[in-house]
């Protein structure tokens, strides 16, 4: 039996290709009588039988079909028509993930693996990919921290822990309420367990060197040495990050009066947009791919000035940026201690090492060089 198992984990390389190119390319039959019909019309009369025996497998195989599945998966991953057809070396990292997505999708493997497949979609797009795996026709395997995803895509749970795999039937939420039961019930076991070994211990202790009852102490060692130890719950580790407390500033931290910008005038990204940020706001900026998320951005960071309008900042104000593609900032040959000092000149290692602590990066991972870390 042939089976075919994709793992998707890095993104499709930057070449001329364009993106459906890329995406159809993954049906190998589909591409391999294509050239074969390309080389046979160059004699048609001669090959004739051939290419009618070439169109009925393109037949069996809907190969006609196939551009249209291609634009449906890339529709559904946030692509627009006119960018089928753009070579991938123009699109971002995070957009070729997306790409080599699309071709795992299209290829219809037996088993599917997805590691990590929401980290680069939006919102419409992570729900579109949660209606394509729930009709998935066969396996998919997925390594994923996104609950909602978990719960609306999978049937079953493995909980990778302690090097072994411990199996959960249901979606995440009901592996979560059904490992806490297990692990309160394992609690009361061991400690059932440890008062009666008290309890036994103390009888031992008690009539150790009592000859009249050496025959039972014996007896009670021997149980207590047979007995089985109910294993302890390992919990999976946890990691509470702490922000510190900003000074207090006045109002208005950061504002936009009428503000209008545009990378040309003919095609405006914001325009006459009023914005305002005070101590307590909590802002969520929300909307298409495209249409200028990240540039607007940008402009509250002043990395961009306004075409118009008026932006003021507090002379106080201290903003960071966390990005979309944040390791294409990061130095991975570098440790993040050494990261950490070429990025903040002047601050002493003691200063930085408690600073990664409190986000779960301590002892020897702070050494270590960020290429040999895992993603998260």
């Amino acid at each position: 039996m042939h089976l075919q198992i994709l793992l998707v984990e890095q993104e499709v390389s930057g070449t001329d290709k364009t993106v459906i190119q890329n995406v159809l390319e993954t049906d190998m039959e589909r591409e391999e009588l294509l050239a074969k019909e390309k080389e046979y019309k160059k004699d048609e009369e001669k090959y004739a039988q051939q290419l009618l025996d070439i169109y009925k497998r393109m037949e069996e195989i809907n190969a006609y079909s196939c551009e249209a599945r291609a634009a449906q998966i890339l529709s559904g991953l946030g692509f627009h028509n006119d960018d089928f057809y753009r070579p991938t070396k123009e699109f971002s990292g995070g957009w070729r993930m997306r790409i080599a997505l699309a071709r795992a999708l299209f290829a219809q493997p037996d088993i599917l693996l997805l590691d990590e497949p929401t980290n680069h979609l939006d919102l419409d797009a992570v729900m579109w990919l949660e209606d394509y795996l729930i009709n998935w026709p066969n396996t998919v395997i997925i390594v994923s921290h996104a609950r909602e995803f978990l719960n609306s895509v999978c049937t079953d749970i493995y909980h990778y822990i302690n090097q072994g795999l411990d199996y959960y039937k249901g979606n995440y939420d009901s592996f979560e309420k059904k490992r806490s039961e297990l692990i309160v019930q394992k609690r009361r076991e061991a400690e059932s367990q440890k008062m009666r070994i008290e309890h036994v211990q103390a009888f031992i202790d008690k009539f150790r060197y009592n000859a009249k009852r050496a025959s039972m102490v014996q007896s009670r060692i021997k149980s207590l040495n047979k007995m089985e130890l109910v294993e302890e719950i390992i919990e999976d580790p946890t990691c509470v990050f702490i922000f510190p407390t900003p000074d207090k500033l006045r109002p208005p931290l950061l504002s936009i009066d009428e503000g209008t910008f545009g990378y040309s005038k003919e095609k405006p990204i914001v325009r006459e947009a009023n914005f305002n940020v005070d101590m307590e706001s909590r802002i969520a900026i929300v909307g298409a791919n495209g249409v200028g998320k990240t540039t607007f951005l940008k402009l509250l960071l002043g990395q961009l000035d306004l075409d118009a309008g008026n932006m003021t900042r507090h002379n106080r104000l201290r903003t960071s940026f966390f990005t979309q593609h944040h390791v294409d900032s990061l130095d991975i040959t570098l440790s993040p201690v050494e990261q950490f000092l070429k990025s903040f000149p002047g601050s002493n290692h003691e200063q930085i090492r408690s600073h990664l602590g409190s986000f779960g990066i301590s002892g020897p991972l702070q050494l270590r060089p960020m290429y040999l870390l895992s993603g998260g």
